[in-house]
């Protein structure tokens, strides 16, 4: 009897459209409730920003039922980072059992950026790989392999100019050679 009873829940919910406008519409709402109290809380009251954000949640549903493409959007990037954020904790698993500290991976001004950057590709590459691009008009030229495999040459390219770039030892001499007083 219980054998089957989440199927049965999950594709009752997808049959009475919970998956194609209600949780579209409760995510939109979430986000821009919460973003404008987080930008405009001293000059919206509570009550404008509710407004506000029920308006727009309203058009997310009635965009939602214009693209079907949203359901599997969705389930796609939800899928995508639970594997990403899988693989993550693996990684930070093994690290400590060999007994490396992980929190050195964020000391330094320059680690900090680094991984920032790589936590920003990995959600881009995700968002794209579940179908972003089919959400977004993005020219076709951008979707080659040659167009991703330049922009890999320069980003690489940039990584190593800026790793040339930085001076040994703490910071540049001043210029002059004497002390300023």
């Amino acid at each position: 009897m219980a054998d089957g009873a989440f199927y049965i829940l999950l594709q009752n919910m997808s049959r009475l459209g919970f998956f194609q406008f209600l949780f579209p519409f409760l995510l939109a709402l979430a986000i821009i409730y919460g973003l404008l109290s987080w930008a405009l809380k001293e000059q919206l009251p509570k009550s404008a920003r509710g407004l506000i954000s029920l308006i727009f949640a309203f058009f997310v549903m009635l965009y939602t039922s214009w693209n079907t493409m949203i359901v599997s959007f969705f389930a796609n990037l939800s899928g995508a980072w639970l594997v990403v954020a899988t693989g993550l904790l693996f990684i930070v698993i093994l690290l400590a059992l060999v007994g490396y500290d992980v929190k050195k991976l964020t000391e330094g001004k320059t680690s900090k950026w680094a991984l920032v950057l790589l936590l920003v590709f990995i959600g881009i590459v995700i968002f794209f790989g579940a179908g972003g691009a089919m959400l977004m008009n993005i020219p076709g030229w951008t979707m080659s392999s040659d167009f991703w495999t330049v922009l890999f040459f320069i980003v690489i390219l940039a990584i190593v100019i800026f790793w040339l770039g930085q001076e040994e030892g703490g910071g540049a001499a001043p210029a002059g050679g004497g002390e300023s007083k």
